[in-house]
């Protein structure tokens, strides 16, 4: 299919990805806590500045809190006030359909067909897509993309090097967003290394002379001093180290863990990685250059925490679309297969040819949920939260019991990630945990979590401790369930197939 001049192929990859994840992503990008706690604390921002205490829980009230996500919050908030979960779905979506737009076009450009681009795409995207939700996260999906062009094209096209000084800005604004920062950081500086090492071996590198690399040497420390540019200074960094140092998140969140390689969400990343290694076995070692490289590092860490699969994928398809190229399969299929691959067959496009029609839908569906219209995919009240994860059957008397300032208001829920639930839907309670490992700590929260199956003396130890719980919710059937129903001091509210709500009774 051959696209007129002022519409681009990108545009037709946006808008069939951005539908695909609209649909899919209507209770899938939902299924994380910190979407509702984030929504809460970048309104709290908006309404009485920077936090520096924890707001939310009776166990570490007043303690110090560093929302390191705090402008992506703030971001979250807003999209919220426009149009609610719905336009926090759309961006979500927008951000992760523009990235990998973009990604087609730049793959779309060495000549390869396009039945071929959709398949690598198609792969780049099903190994990521268990990381999607709707959270500040995915601006650093979108920012190591970013990072990952730039060092691409300057190892390759050679372009001058003040373009990197763009990395400094990049990585201030990032600082706000999230702590993934921190590995758009160590990957530069992976890049700027190699760099040097390379060029001393008169191995490929964009380096010439000394000076070349004194402005690298500028650039680094522009990002690393990049991570103080925000209100909270050296406590953003402070944050992100406690949460890096938390080797027991490992054993209850999902995200943290090593990449499990048995399970079917694996499958798609371990065939995006055969597929790298692959094409990079194809390039003859003295054309090697640094930044074909990094997908390694990403590799290893996705192993070691599968929370790094997508940022692996990203880098992954910026690295195989600059090195393709430079390959003997390119030179193959150039000779034996042309019909697959044609270099420098791909035509240029006016960038806005690409962007109109994305803009145009994202108005459109903006100006829909704004105005609190109903329609699929890309109206208002599409979202829906699976009443399997979470306990929104409860919700009516969980908001008809919420204490007004003043009366009690300690509530104890049974699973952390409902913390966050009841801090956006009830703020007048006062949670037991939620999921913030940087407050609670990882032993604490590892600690809570193996009570859980089973309590013991444990509730009566954290009543002393924290002071008597008010109310609770807990997970229907789980061992924190049994534990109150057989206490005759707490009324059942109501049960519900997912959870079960308590209210102490006067005494």
């Amino acid at each position: 299919m051959k696209f007129p001049r002022w519409l681009g192929p990108g545009a037709a990859a946006f808008l069939l990805v951005w539908l695909i994840l609209l649909g899919a992503g209507r209770s899938a990008f939902f299924r994380d806590p910190g979407t509702f706690w984030h929504t809460t604390t970048g309104e709290l921002i908006l309404k009485d500045g920077f936090v520096r205490s924890d707001p939310y829980t009776f166990t570490f009230a007043g303690q110090w809190w560093v929302p390191y996500q705090w402008f992506g919050e703030v971001g979250m908030a807003v999209a919220h006030r426009a149009g609610g979960f719905d336009t926090q779905l759309l961006g979500a979506v927008t951000l992760i359909a523009a990235v990998f737009a973009w990604l087609t076009v730049r793959l779309l450009r060495t000549g390869l067909h396009p039945i071929l681009v959709c398949g690598v795409i198609a792969l780049s995207l099903a190994a990521t897509a268990s990381h999607f939700h709707v959270r500040p996260h995915l601006f650093t999906l979108a920012a190591l993309a970013v990072v990952a062009v730039l060092l691409a094209d300057t190892d390759v096209a050679r372009p001058k090097l003040k373009r990197l000084f763009w990395l400094i800005p990049l990585c201030s604004l990032w600082t706000n967003i999230h702590g993934g920062v921190l590995g758009g950081i160590g990957t530069i500086c992976i890049a700027f290394a190699g760099w040097v090492i390379f060029w001393k071996l008169k191995r490929p590198s964009p380096l010439k002379t000394w000076r070349d690399v004194g402005l690298l040497a500028l650039v680094a420390c522009g990002c690393g001093l990049s991570t103080l540019a925000s209100p909270y200074g050296t406590d953003m960094v402070k944050t992100w180290l406690v949460i890096m140092d938390a080797k027991e998140l490992r054993e209850i969140i999902a995200e943290h863990r090593p990449l499990d390689v048995t399970a079917p969400y694996a499958w798609p990343v371990l065939a995006l990685a055969a597929l790298y290694l692959f094409t990079l076995y194809g390039v003859k070692r003295s054309a090697l250059r640094v930044s074909w490289l990094l997908p390694l590092v990403w590799l290893v860490l996705a192993f070691s925490r599968c929370r790094h699969v997508s940022l692996f994928a990203v880098v992954t398809l910026v690295t195989i679309t600059a090195m393709w190229k430079h390959t003997r399969w390119a030179l193959w299929l150039a000779a034996y297969r042309p019909d697959m691959y044609q270099p420098g067959s791909a035509e240029s496009r006016p960038w806005w040819a690409h962007a109109w029609p994305a803009a145009i839908a994202v108005l459109l569906a903006l100006t829909l949920q704004m105005a609190r219209v109903p329609v699929p995919l890309i109206g208002s009240n599409w979202v829906q939260h699976d009443p399997k994860l979470w306990p929104v059957e409860v919700l009516d008397v969980l908001k008809e019991y919420e204490p007004k300032p003043g009366e009690p208001n300690q509530l104890f829920n049974g699973e952390y990630i409902d913390g966050g639930f009841v801090i956006y839907h009830a703020p007048g309670y006062k949670v037991f945990v939620d999921d913030r490992c940087e407050l609670t700590g990882g032993p604490w929260l590892v600690d809570f979590v193996r009570k859980s199956n089973e309590p013991g003396n444990a509730i009566d130890d954290w009543q002393v401790k924290y002071g008597r719980f008010d109310f609770a919710l807990t997970r229907t059937g789980t061992a924190f369930d049994v534990w109150f129903s057989t206490f005759p001091q707490w009324q059942v509210i109501k049960v519900t197939p997912t959870a079960t709500f308590y209210k102490r009774r006067p005494t």
